[in-house]
């Protein structure tokens, strides 16, 4: 017997976690149940007036072609077997009503007008067949509403964690099917509005709070809230400080069409999560016009460089949103390549990419791809970011940094490339340590060359895009911080005082895109990021966010900075201007130009340094190239220190 129940147990649980209901077999049910509702019609009413032998009437066939006809053809325009059906709410009921009505009145219309048929039989016959119809399609979702939370019943083994929804709307009444039914992780203890709603009303029989001020929060002993909308959040991002204050685990959706969720799984454990750090950016999240960008990429050969790192993959997916002839997804990290192959075979299999192991330090590697590919546009993301890595292995930031992206735009120069994009970083300015003076020798090179025409023969657009840190991406401090609280603590903040500019991975990434579209070649382009965010304080907040609280569960401890590090990023240099572009949230950053064939033998001269490991003249010809740049809290502080040390080096530039 225990033998056949764990069978039995091992079946139901596989049918409950899978979508075992899929949209396909719904529509067929519900066409078989109009075509049994048709039968009954016919049968029921036409026979009666038959047999009375008052009329004479199409055979049954006619009758049911046109009944399964419009039958099929509404329930595709209303989309009535779209939605879960063991979570359907008033709005499926509601579009089934709708495809039952205008199914009728078209058969009556081709019944009595394009038929001749008498108008009572008509009518008699469309009432039958919208009552048993409508009928039968209701009750068939009632039964699978009824078994499925049976099932789940039986087999459910935690207990759910009970919330209330935030600011809700008609459309947030299908959580409550989605989500209270047994075995879900979730079940909605009632919802919480600003001001009464007698519509909203109607809609559930679960409690409807109304709260204006937080502190009448602590009369319902609510512990877990759910936010149905990221945009609510920004709207009212002082009501979630208090909430957090309080103590209180928030929850979000961020699909407001919640007719797109498929499952149970997406539901409750893919869509309904905890709140987390990248939802609480300061600013409303920055949108552009994808269509636009579209037309840049449609039919063309992408080449992304580092396009297994953050930013690089990121990139990838939103080229898989248009449609791009190739993307051709460039890295020296096998095994990060290796799963984003993985991952755009299964999500993208529209897409046609091709994955190839190449570094771009290794010139006559990168040639033969080129050569093989002739990609139309290369976006370079490939670099190495680290700033205390970097500041201990300058010579490796050179010739990756700097000679990497030589490469990449010598060849993209010799390929004929329309467009070479460069994502470079706030650390570009004013920098203060190895990694950021690379990439700010990097940004010198490639709009140098742009603007040079005996370089830039073949007219090769340049652009650079300059953005601060991003949320989540390799190495940043978001996943740090995680891992920290998930081990109990400490977390570790390098200084009390120390900001950042921050944006979200998507964002990033879209902002790269639209720079590649709005961009003018040899101009360097920077984002609006909104207002710095204290270390300290997002430290805090994702504490809180993990139903703690600092200092008394998890304890903060200063670090002190970093070498190379600095308290303050910047987006422009003190000398620099910015202008405005046609998108309100990027801007073109008015730079010292410098022309290509002075900074090229001294580039050249720095690759030499860095190939010979002779950092002392690396890091003064740096400092030379890049006189803004200033170390801090670093070894190389004795060269600034020191301004005699760089004679030995080449002379400055005017």
């Amino acid at each position: 017997m225990d033998v056949i129940k764990r069978f039995f147990d091992r079946i139901f649980k596989s049918f409950l976690e899978k979508k075992y209901l899929s949209r396909w077999l719904v529509l067929i049910i519900d066409l078989a149940i109009v075509s049994f509702a048709s039968f009954l019609s016919y049968f029921v009413v036409l026979q009666i007036y038959n047999n009375m032998g008052t009329i004479q009437h199409p055979d049954f066939v006619t009758y049911f072609i046109i009944a399964f006809s419009y039958s099929l053809v509404f329930f595709l325009l209303l989309r009535t077997f779209q939605g879960i059906v063991r979570y359907s709410t008033i709005h499926e009921i509601k579009r089934l009503f709708l495809a039952s009505i205008a199914t009728n009145a078209f058969i009556f219309t081709t019944l009595h007008f394009a038929l001749g048929m008498a108008g009572s039989v008509t009518l008699a016959y469309c009432c039958a067949f919208f009552f048993l119809s409508f009928t039968g399609l209701f009750l068939f979702r009632i039964v699978v509403i009824s078994i499925f939370q049976r099932l789940v019943s039986a087999f459910a083994t935690h207990q759910p964690t009970p919330v209330y929804v935030w600011s809700a709307d008609e459309q947030d009444v299908s959580l409550e099917q989605m989500t209270n039914a047994p075995g879900s992780r979730f079940t909605i203890k009632g919802f919480i509005l600003k001001e009464y709603s007698p519509n909203f009303r109607q809609l559930t029989n679960l409690p409807i709070l109304i709260i204006n001020d937080i502190e009448d929060i602590a009369k319902y002993n609510i512990k877990n809230i759910l936010f149905t909308d990221r945009d609510i959040l920004k709207r009212d991002a002082n009501y979630i400080e208090k909430l957090l204050a309080k103590n209180i685990r928030i929850y979000i959706v961020p699909l407001r069409n919640l007719s797109r969720i498929k499952s149970v799984d997406d539901a409750t454990h893919q869509e309904i999560r905890p709140l987390q750090i990248e939802d609480l950016l300061s600013r409303p999240e920055i949108k552009i016009s994808m269509d636009s960008i579209g037309e840049c990429v449609n039919g063309k050969t992408v080449m992304v460089t580092g396009a297994a790192g953050s930013i690089g993959s990121e990139i990838v997916r939103q080229l898989a949103n248009f449609s791009p002839k190739c993307v051709i997804c460039l890295d020296q990290a096998e095994t990060p390549l290796n799963d984003l192959n993985i991952e755009l075979e299964k999500k993208y299999p529209h897409l046609n990419f091709i994955a190839v192991i190449a570094d771009i330090r290794n010139k006559n590697k990168l040639s033969k791809v080129f050569h093989n590919v002739s990609p139309d546009i290369v976006y370079h993301a490939a670099a190495y970011k680290h700033v205390p890595m970097m500041e201990k292995c300058p010579c490796e930031a050179i010739i990756t940094n700097v000679k990497g992206t030589k490469n990449v735009a010598d060849l993209s120069i010799e390929h004929s490339v329309e467009m070479f994009v460069m994502v470079s970083t706030d650390k570009a300015v004013n920098p203060t340590n190895i990694m950021g003076a690379s990439k700010r020798i990097a940004e010198i090179y490639t709009q140098s060359a742009a603007i040079d025409k005996n370089k830039n023969k073949s007219n090769t657009k340049f652009v650079t895009t300059r953005f601060g840190n991003v949320l989540g991406s390799n190495g940043s401090v978001i996943p740090l911080f995680r891992k920290q609280i998930e081990s109990g603590g400490p977390l570790t903040v390098t200084h009390a005082d120390i900001t950042r500019y921050f944006m979200t991975i998507p964002e990033a990434c879209r902002l790269v895109l639209e720079a590649s579209h709005i961009g003018n070649s040899g101009h360097i382009y920077v984002f609006d990021m909104g207002e710095p965010v204290k270390i300290l304080d997002m430290a805090k907040k994702m504490i809180k966010l993990a139903g703690l609280e600092p200092e008394k569960d998890i304890e903060i401890k200063f670090s002190g900075l970093r070498p190379g590090e600095k308290l303050y990023e910047e987006l422009l240099n003190d000398s620099e201007t910015t202008i405005p572009t046609s998108h309100e949230k990027v801007m073109i950053a008015k730079v010292r130009e410098y022309k290509f064939s002075e900074i090229e033998p001294i580039i050249d001269e720095m690759i030499g340094y860095a190939r010979e490991e002779d950092i002392i003249r690396l890091v003064s010809l740096m400092k030379t190239l890049v006189p803004e740049y200033v170390s801090q809290n670093s070894q190389y502080e004795i060269l600034d220190k020191d301004r005699h040390l760089l004679t030995v080096v080449s002379p400055n530039l005017n």
